[in-house]
């Protein structure tokens, strides 16, 4: 529930409109089978290794022990923070952030005030609501702990699971016959549907955002139980969700629909008059509900969306915290950059990473404020913000399933040993304690997932200037991450000159690299230790409070003594 609460925001309600308009209802429908195509092979693979080794902060994990140590950094990073580019475009300024759960904190916010529009509240209202108030409620919700957060996200994930599929039924309900206009494509944008459906595909993968959530809290879950099913189900589910929905969307509205969004990035449309127009939403759902004459109805959904994308916006902050923390939780503190090992501390009280999360939500809080500046419209800020966040977002996709490429072969070289000498990781042996549904069928899924993300950022993002001149703005909207992503990458490898992973013959050096992912699990907590409060005290030189494990995980329930927390940031398990 935690995973869908972190998944589920404005992409279902806005960005499916944005891409209905540009390739039609058949264009639309095939880039969210695609994309979804997509998610369930990255998820495959990530979803076998969190359930062998839930290691804190695993994305990069992965790649640090089967890629390379400064790619690593790299897919950390993006995964959290890597650059904001300001560039003057026409009469307006536009904002081209790169992939980050920290600035994805921030889209959720600007998205939900954007919905608030249906009920015309004034810019002051909005500011104060959604600007000021919305980011300090999320940051003191994950202020208080693991155990309140995730209480929240679970009734937050089952009400909006309730939103999507009362939404789908409602949408099949009132149904016309919209979806038989098939393949169209916005001759201002796309010359043909074929670069209209490849168009909307990077657009499409925002909503994907957070499928891998899992591999990140998969370190504070209980046991490997608790860890299985999620990790196994979380891409079928969110795809099914996804596409139940979207059909109801298609047959209900049309491509031509005036109160569809307007399309800003790397549009020949003149936004200036197309703004003219105004419509109380141009969320596709809303807009079905207002077309079949209903009073009340759009009104409750709409608060229903917001209400979806300040829950993502909460999940998304949490990420962001757990992803910088475990990137600065192994920086050596006698080094000149001491100062960010407050980064990789937690509060002892309730193991909450509270320097992280109150850096993660600085770092773009002030991002929803641009829009109040002349020029600034907030959908010209979520196209620009999801198409960038989609380009890093696969990015991060691609390096996880070549990790488990590169982990599987490792494996396969040492099969025999491993079923001799280490079974615990003989993923062929009968006891093996991951399981996923593709798993007899990899590492054929790890290479679809790798070829279709990198074909989906580097062509298919330049989709954008097919038919249309090409622009500054575009190429950065496009490239801007890779390009940053490699100069980084080369930057570190200049100043570390390591090499990349190589998979040695030797079979120890394979089971020294397993150990040191070796965060083990018990395969189910006894349920007896679920029944304990939320903290317990245990007398170490002074009276001490830790979080309960079965309550906070197990991240939280470390002791927080000196030692342990010099040894765990640089690296040594203690």
């Amino acid at each position: 529930m935690i995973a869908i609460s972190a998944i589920i925001g404005f992409t279902i309600f806005y960005i499916d409109g944005e891409a209905l308009e540009i390739a039609g209802p058949g264009g639309t429908l095939l880039a969210f089978v695609v994309i979804s195509i997509v998610a369930v092979c990255v998820m495959e693979g990530i979803s076998e290794m969190i359930q062998c080794f839930p290691a804190p902060n695993a994305p990069m994990e992965y790649v640090k022990a089967f890629v390379d140590h400064d790619l690593a950094w790299v897919v950390g990073l993006m995964y959290w923070y890597i650059k904001n580019h300001q560039d003057q475009q026409s009469s307006a300024d536009a904002l081209y952030p790169r992939y980050t759960y920290a600035s994805i904190f921030a889209i959720q916010i600007v998205a939900a005030a954007g919905f608030s529009d249906y009920w015309n509240l004034t810019q002051v209202y909005q500011t104060i609501a959604f600007y000021g108030l919305a980011p300090v409620v999320l940051l003191f919700v994950n202020f208080a702990g693991v155990w309140y957060f995730g209480w929240i996200e679970t009734v937050g994930g089952f009400l909006k699971i309730c939103l999507v599929v009362g939404g789908g039924i409602f949408m099949y309900a009132v149904h016309s016959e919209n979806i038989n206009d098939g393949f169209k494509n916005d001759a201002d944008l796309a010359s043909n549907y074929k670069i209209a459906a490849v168009y909307v595909m990077p657009m499409i993968t925002f909503g994907f955002l957070g499928i891998e959530m899992i591999a990140i809290t998969a370190f504070e879950a209980r046991d490997i139980r608790s860890l299985r099913r999620p990790s196994q189900m979380i891409a079928y589910c969110i795809a099914a969700i996804y596409l139940f929905l979207v059909i109801g969307e298609i047959l209900n509205v049309s491509w031509t629909n005036q109160a569809l969004p307007d399309i800003y990035g790397g549009s020949s449309k003149d936004s200036v008059t197309t703004k003219k127009v105004h419509f109380r939403s141009r969320a596709i759902i809303i807009i079905a509900a207002i077309s079949g004459g209903y009073a009340h109805l759009p009104g409750f959904i709409n608060g229903c969306m917001i209400f979806g994308a300040l829950s993502c916006a909460n999940s998304s902050l949490y990420i962001a915290s757990r992803a910088l923390y475990g990137m600065t939780r192994v920086i050596n503190p006698w080094k000149r950059l001491r100062w960010f090992r407050l980064l990789g501390t937690v509060w002892h009280k309730n193991g909450v990473p509270m320097w992280a999360l109150l850096a993660s939500a600085l770092s773009f809080g002030w991002l929803p404020f641009l829009q109040l500046k002349g020029g600034y419209a907030i959908a010209d800020l979520l196209e620009i913000m999801s198409v960038s966040a989609s380009v890093s977002c696969l990015l991060v996709w691609a390096s996880q399933c070549l990790a488990y490429i590169r982990y599987y072969n490792w494996l396969n070289m040492h099969r025999t040993s491993l079923a001799t000498e280490r079974p615990e990781f003989n993923r062929w042996a009968s006891t093996w304690q991951a399981s996923t549904f593709l798993a007899g069928l990899q590492p054929v899924p790890a290479w679809i997932g790798l070829i279709t993300c990198l074909v989906i950022v580097f062509p298919f993002t330049t989709a954008t200037w097919w038919s249309t001149e090409p622009t500054f703005a575009k190429v950065a909207v496009a490239f801007g991450s890779p390009i940053v992503s490699l100069a980084f990458f080369l930057i570190r490898k200049l100043i570390t000159r390591e090499s990349y992973v190589k998979q040695d013959e030797d079979p120890a050096v394979l089971f020294a690299t397993l150990n040191n992912l070796g965060y083990r699990k018990p395969e189910r907590r006894p349920a007896s230790e679920s029944r304990r409060g939320l903290f317990r005290f245990r007398n170490r030189n002074s009276e001490r409070a830790y979080p309960d494990t079965s309550r906070n995980g197990a991240l939280n329930a470390a002791p927080i003594d000196q030692d342990v927390e010099v040894g765990e940031r640089l690296g040594r398990r203690i």
